[in-house]
């Protein structure tokens, strides 16, 4: 059915079109007994041939005025009924008022009025029937005539049929008319991809389950899913692909839910389902149910597609006893069961609102001091392990809040990334560490490479090579000075944009490293095809050696590394036997407490002012091994 504009102008065609048969047939059947009335009255030719014209011609006129502007066609079909109403004044009393011509021409008149205007075309209606009479009378003069026995039963067609006619069409619209608004109705609360439920179709229902008095003491499950990989599907395979996706998970969940429980499409790859349970009927056996229906392989224009969802629960009443605070409670266990590593279900717990409430404060805490310039950014020195020469920084943002106190950076960096706005805070670190770079040069400093680290989403964005060019010029730092550290888990999210992304990286002179290198599952082959410069080894890999493990990952690492020709800096370093260690393998760089904690800009320069070694080994430097 068309919904638009487009079917609103179809809509309105199709009413001009039956005003128009019922013009022409009005006219046409009432036109007899009119002119039998003015051939026994003796009138003129000129007025007998004038209504004859009038009565052939004006229907077609009036509906040539409508038919091709129909956004303005139904106030124009206004004024065509007001001439109806004028012309049948004038008529009444061109016949001298005879009874039965005045009532059947003023009546069939205002009827058509009232039944396409209403009241406001039909009051303007009797005023133009008025003026109309009184155009009459003043030419024909006001002279009454009495009742024609002879024409009276001409007038028999227009008084049986016109009714007929009438009442046919007024059913035919309004049948349309109720079609059309049952129609809207059914597009109004259903999904027109899958034919589920929509959104807010959903919440009545579920508004009106917690209102049903019949319900009370049972409880209702709320069950929130979402997709886990339909984006991926997206953006490989194309939206058709991914629509008849989402159509054949709604099949699927279809089969999973009973009689009178509730699903809907809830927006994007969100489904809900709404499950009335008994007191003793729990249905909590529903989330499993609908695991593994959807983690069925499902062959879908051509490609045979594997997708897992994520699914929370709510419970009514435990958790809420309202539509509001149980869909949402019900989303927050399935962002939960998203972080547990997707493909499984949790039940909402009372933290998680706790958490979700925290961190929505702190976001805008965080966006606050972003834009007012509270954050620091601290630097922990990456040394030659041999002498103890600082090589670089690493640039390690940091925030102080009034109400929280210090702030872990894994907390609101991950918060940032949620809340949309890491790109903003990535380019104030970069702009806060190349502006302390200028500050050091102006002092007369030796230049030291600037680590800054690099999130996912940051490298996603197609501007970003752009936008850190420009912090570079302004600043005036060398971009061979400037080293982005990118994670090993985001180069595989989307292998192919990072690879693109970090060549025009290389070409504008920019280093880049891996960092928190074995933490995640890059292969050789595509290690080999990054334009990596420098391997860094996770912390978690160097905090063992010497107690836990013979530090096999970490001579791998370096192995590799050798192999590749790439550099490798161990972070995490923190005791002598580590150091020690490292060095035996020929990996000579590294930063860790051993070394320096993180400092403020103040301490840091006063490390790079001095010049002076910090911690060495005991033993003699093993560096003919080293590779830097």
């Amino acid at each position: 059915m068309l919904t638009s504009a487009k079917g609103d102008k179809f809509w309105t065609a199709g009413l001009l079109r039956r005003i128009y048969v019922l013009r022409v047939l009005g006219y046409a059947i009432g036109s007899i007994p009119v002119l039998s009335l003015l051939h026994v009255q003796h009138a003129p030719a000129l007025l007998f041939f004038g209504v004859l014209a009038i009565c052939l011609i004006w229907p077609h006129l009036a509906y040539l005025r409508v038919r091709t502007v129909t956004d303005d066609a139904l106030r124009r079909e206004r004024w065509n009924l007001l001439f109806d109403s004028a012309f049948g004044g004038w008529l009444t009393a061109a016949v001298h008022f005879e009874p039965v011509a005045t009532v059947v021409i003023l009546l069939m008149f205002a009827l058509d009025n009232m039944a396409v205007g209403g009241w406001p075309v039909f009051v303007a209606g009797v005023g133009a029937s008025a003026a109309g009479l009184i155009a009459g009378a003043a030419t024909f003069g006001i002279a009454a005539t009495p009742l024609d026995l002879r024409i009276a039963p001409v007038w028999l067609p227009i008084i049986f049929i016109y009714p007929l006619l009438f009442a046919k069409t007024t059913h035919d619209m309004s049948v349309r008319l109720l079609d059309r608004s049952r129609r809207l109705r059914e597009l109004s609360e259903c999904d027109s991809l899958t034919g589920l439920a929509n959104r807010s179709a959903v919440s009545a229902r579920l508004q009106a389950l917690l209102n049903d008095p019949a319900r009370h003491g049972q409880s209702l499950y709320v069950v929130f899913l979402d997709l886990d990989t339909f984006k991926t599907v997206n953006d490989a395979l194309g939206h058709s692909v991914g629509d008849q996706l989402l159509i054949e998970v709604a099949g699927r969940l279809r089969a999973c839910v009973r009689p009178g429980d509730v699903l809907g499409r809830y927006g994007g790859d969100e489904f809900i389902i709404v499950a009335p349970g008994g007191r003793d009927d729990s249905r909590i056996d529903l989330p499993d149910a609908v695991l593994a229906a959807i983690a069925k392989p499902a062959h879908v224009g051509g490609n045979e597609l594997v997708v897992s969802a994520s699914v929370g629960v709510s419970v009514f009443p435990a958790d809420g006893g309202n539509v509001e605070t149980l869909i949402s409670c019900a989303d927050m266990a399935m962002y939960a069961a998203k972080n547990r590593g997707r493909n499984c279900w949790d039940r909402f717990r009372p933290e998680m609102r706790e958490n979700a409430d925290a961190k929505l404060i702190l976001s805008a805490r965080l966006r606050k001091a972003i834009e007012a310039d509270a954050l620091r950014v601290h630097y922990q020195p990456q040394v030659d392990m041999r002498n103890g020469q600082v090589l670089g920084v690493e640039a390690l943002v940091r925030w102080h809040d009034e109400t929280y106190g210090d702030v872990s950076p894994a907390d609101f960096v991950s918060i940032a990334e949620a809340s949309g706005f890491v790109a903003i805070l990535g380019e104030w670190v970069l702009h806060e560490a190349c502006r302390q770079s200028a500050l050091w040069r102006h002092m007369g400093l030796a230049p030291v490479r600037i680590s800054v680290n690099l999130s996912p989403l940051q490298l996603q964005r197609t501007d970003i090579v752009e936008t850190f060019q420009t912090i570079l010029q302004e600043t005036g730092v060398d971009p061979t000075k400037l080293e982005l550290e990118v994670t090993e888990t985001a180069l595989m999210k989307h292998p192919e944009i990072a690879a693109h992304r970090l060549h025009e990286f290389r070409r504008a002179g920019i280093s880049i490293a891996i960092d928190d290198f074995g933490m995640g599952y890059s292969s050789l082959s595509q290690l080999r095809a990054l334009p990596v410069d420098r391997i860094k080894i996770d912390r978690a890999f160097v905090q063992g050696i010497g107690e836990t493990d013979t530090g096999a990952i970490v001579k791998a690492i370096v192995t590799l590394a050798q192999t590749l020709g790439l550099s490798v800096i161990a972070e995490g370093v923190e005791t002598l036997a580590q150091q020690e260690f490292l060095l035996s393998l020929g990996c000579v760089e590294a930063q860790g407490f051993r070394f320096s904690q993180p400092r403020d800009a103040e301490s840091i320069t006063r490390v790079l002012a001095d010049g002076g070694p910090l911690p060495r080994p005991s033993l003699a430097t093993l560096g003919e091994n080293a590779i830097s």
